[in-house]
């Protein structure tokens, strides 16, 4: 019991003595739900951990609020006429959080980097300069003893040579994987780093208690302290946003859409914002020769099929129903759906096989909804459900033949969906776990990434979209919206259609509810 009395007022005086009821212009609390990796940006593979992490380091670029991309740690940038060279020129006077006398180098970023690549750190993010920045395979593989494609100029000019011209390469610059880590701290900690993470700020990690309670802090500007705090379920996390316990958390569901919806008190002290995320919920189907699905008018029939289901009006769900795999906001030109008569002789033969859809537990009432229809249609299908990492397992054996799963985009552009058809990324190597495999497609996707024109690699990507459209590896369902609560004394709070962009340093608080944006 003194231990724990010990801890509460620890705590408070790391809050600087404030009560958890009253809210102060220098905290921003933020109720979170999933638990996180680590704060190290090379392990930093789930969404709570990229928004962590993001308010700890930076790398060379960023985004603005309407996702173009700015400087951040690099203060400006030249590309070779022929798309292979980038040169970046840094920005020396930043210094690393509680390290003051310790200013940015372009040496770290090489050093940054090539801890990313580690075979020895096993970073899951170290596929991400794989085949882009030249001799970042060698390396990862004992053939070199550097990455030959990132070189240190001097201590304010890093030049990257690619393998190859790659639009969208400053869009994974901005992904905490290609963060910016302070090279003594990291060197002497390994794989401890995310337990005392030091970064380029602006926050820096002041207290922890995993899946528990974090608290960051910044010696200047403001918000001066955010906090993250864990709660069970967002029916918790309501009332803790309805007492001033909270500012903010994101997310809905079922129960709290039911308790809301009769509770209407809340609206002058809470704010619901919705915003049509760059992601796709959808099945996957396994294209292998021994998989049902291996037959492209049996995947056609069944995406037809689910493509007539009322999920958003059904399940009452946030969203945008999906009849492309790419988001439309990053295609050009319009999308056709077939008719479910072109395919009458497959529903037969999709009425007399043994189907099993595995998917994750959260997915329960989507799947019992998707199992009750199809079963209208005379198809017979048995739900099986298995934890994220069983499931993954599973794909990356590819023993399994039909599975619900999601993905969002780290970054605003359309090669982000089409890597999971790409023939060279097959699982286990890559994220094509439906081994997909088209030359057209592959010939599309080498354009794309050459190509400058924003307008011309949306158009390309369409007609990646037409090929999906005519093979169905995957049956899209919906691009999820992303919801949040916010008291609404909060201001300036990151909103945008990329789930995993969630800066905090530039919010700010109003004590009069009432005042607009």
């Amino acid at each position: 019991m003194v231990k724990r009395w010990w801890k509460i007022i620890s705590l408070l005086l790391l809050m600087g003595c404030e009560s958890p009821h009253i809210a102060t212009d220098e905290v921003l609390r933020i109720g979170l739900f999933a638990p996180y990796a680590s704060l190290d940006p090379i392990y930093a593979r789930d969404q709570v951990s990229v928004w962590l992490v993001q308010q700890l380091f930076q790398g060379l670029v960023t985004y603005d609020s309407a996702m173009h991309i700015i400087p951040a740690a690099a203060k400006g940038w030249e590309v070779s006429a022929d798309g292979r060279v980038y040169r970046f020129f840094l920005r020396q006077e930043l210094t690393y959080v509680k390290h003051l006398d310790r200013h940015l180098r372009a040496d770290d970023v090489v050093y940054s980097w090539h801890r990313l690549a580690s075979p020895r750190l096993a970073s899951p993010g170290g596929y991400l300069f794989r085949g882009i920045i030249a001799g970042w395979e060698d390396y990862q593989k004992g053939k070199a003893p550097a990455i030959w494609g990132i070189r240190a100029l001097n201590d304010s000019t890093l030049e990257v040579e690619l393998e190859k011209p790659y639009a969208p390469f400053l869009h994974l610059l901005t992904l905490p994987y290609a963060a910016i880590v302070l090279p003594e701290a990291a060197e002497s900690l390994g794989r401890d780093f995310g337990k005392a993470p030091v970064g380029l700020g602006p926050f820096y990690l002041l207290y922890e208690e995993k899946d528990r309670l974090l608290i960051f802090k910044r010696d200047s500007g403001m918000p001066k302290k955010l906090m993250f705090r864990w709660f069970s379920n967002r029916l918790w996390a309501w009332e803790a946003l309805k007492n001033g316990e909270i500012d903010a958390f994101e997310g809905t569901d079922r129960a709290l859409e039911h308790l809301i919806g009769r509770d209407q008190s809340w609206g002058g002290e809470i704010r619901r914002i919705s915003t049509a995320q760059l992601g796709t919920e959808y099945l996957g189907m396994n294209m292998r020769p021994n998989s049902p699905f291996a037959d492209r008018r049996v995947r056609c029939a069944l995406r037809t099929v689910i493509s007539r289901l009322l999920l958003k009006q059904a399940l009452g769900l946030d969203c945008t129903p999906a009849y492309s795999f790419i988001p439309p906001m990053l295609l050009s030109g319009s999308l056709r759906r077939a008719s479910l008569d072109t395919f009458s002789d497959a529903i037969l033969r999709l009425r007399s096989e043994k189907i099993t859809l595995y998917a994750p537990p959260a997915f329960r009432e989507l799947c019992e909804y998707i199992q009750t229809a199809l079963a209208q249609e005379g198809i017979s299908i048995r739900v099986e459900y298995l934890l994220g990492p069983s499931l993954r397992e599973r794909l990356a054996r590819g023993d399994i033949h039909l599975w619900k799963a999601s993905w969002l985009a780290d970054f605003p552009e359309g090669e982000n969906f089409l890597v999971l058809f790409e023939s060279s990324q097959h699982a286990p190597r890559g994220p094509n776990t439906t081994h997909f495999s088209s030359s057209e497609m592959d010939s599309l996707i080498t354009l794309a990434r050459r190509t400058i024109a924003d307008s011309t690699r949306r158009r390309l990507y369409a007609q990646a979209e037409a090929i999906l459209a005519r093979e169905c590896p995957v049956i899209p369902l919906y691009h999820a919206h992303g919801v949040w609560f916010l008291r609404k004394r909060v201001r300036n709070f990151p909103i945008s259609p990329l789930s995993v962009w969630l800066p905090l340093e530039r919010v700010r608080f109003y004590s009069d509810d009432s005042k607009e944006d």
